[in-house]
């Protein structure tokens, strides 16, 4: 193969069909020919020819193959980067298009994280349909490293998370505050505390969430900041796993308060300050359409309007 060029994502969608630039994206994100096949709608093997055609008339190597797992080459990094960026402007022009022509897309991929999916979502969503019937919604919830990643590659049009994000990729609006509890076992002696520090339960285990959970890394932060590192003996994604563990005295855990139920006692921490920001992000970069921005603008326009449990 030739030495890899930098290529002009504008000769190169004049040069090649637009659907194998297509197939080429969604094969390098997914990295595994069945699933993107499946994402496409398309077969197996017409995707596997799709992206060695592209290879042969672009003359360079995109992927390293195993089996139905493909690799990108670096040479296939750099010119997803370009072909991303290339694809994603004709997708705003037709989406601005689409909004000048007529009312444009009246839907909208919000995303949340699950322990926002009990009041505080649900409840701004009903607000906005009230005045905008016409909008419809797609939901999904997860945890943020998820919801970030569904968010740049364009699966969700906003996201509500805690804590800032990254500013150079996201926009991000604070709308509320959130304290945060310990929750133990209703038999465990802590039970009886109305509240507690967290230095005082250093040598307790704790029951957290996996990796990329932004409760989990709270946590992480806060037992640093009470001078600890935590004896971490159950990760879960579920908020229910969590709490199930707690209730059966495998451990306790700082949490949001909805996470609360039988079996479980929530105690206040009263050092260090155990708070999260709640908030807004969507992508800094590309067009977003008129029915989302009005989304966001709503809720983005008066923080009272994101109820979130605070009290114990």
């Amino acid at each position: 193969m030739p030495e890899f060029k930098r290529p002009d994502p504008g000769e190169v969608i004049r040069r090649v069909d637009w659907r194998l630039l297509e197939y080429f994206r969604v094969a390098g994100k997914r990295q595994h020919i069945t699933r993107a096949a499946e994402q496409l709608g398309t077969s197996q093997p017409t995707l596997s020819r799709a992206l060695t055609r592209l290879e042969a008339e672009i003359g360079v190597t995109l992927f390293q193959r195993t089996g139905r797992s493909v690799r990108l080459s670096p040479e296939g990094r750099t010119f997803l980067d370009y072909i991303d960026r290339a694809l994603q402007i004709v997708e705003d022009g037709r989406r601005e298009m689409e909004d000048s022509k007529n009312s444009g897309r009246r839907s909208i991929a919000l995303g949340f994280l699950r322990s926002l999916g009990a009041e505080c979502v649900p409840k701004i969503v009903r607000e906005f349909k009230e005045l905008h019937r016409d909008v419809s919604f797609s939901f999904t919830s997860s945890n943020t490293a998820g919801l970030l990643e569904q968010l740049l590659d364009r699966e969700l049009d906003l996201v509500f998370l805690s804590n800032p994000v990254d500013k150079r990729q996201f926009g991000w609006k604070r709308l509320a505050s959130q304290e945060l509890v310990l929750i133990v076992s209703s038999s465990h002696s802590l039970a009886r505390k109305a509240r507690i520090a967290l230095r005082d339960v250093a040598s307790e285990p704790f029951v957290t969430y996996k990796p990329g959970r932004g409760a989990r890394d709270l946590t992480i932060e806060l037992c640093r900041r009470a001078g600890f590192t935590p004896s971490i003996v159950l990760e879960a994604d579920d908020p229910g796993v969590i709490r199930g563990f707690v209730s059966a005295g495998f451990g306790i855990a700082v949490t949001p308060p909805e996470n609360t139920g039988p079996g479980v006692k929530a105690v206040r921490i009263t050092e260090p300050v155990s708070r999260r920001e709640i908030g807004i992000a969507w992508r800094k970069d590309g067009y977003m359409p008129a029915a989302v921005r009005v989304f966001r603008d709503f809720a983005t326009s008066s923080g009272r309007r994101l109820s979130v449990r605070n009290k114990v």
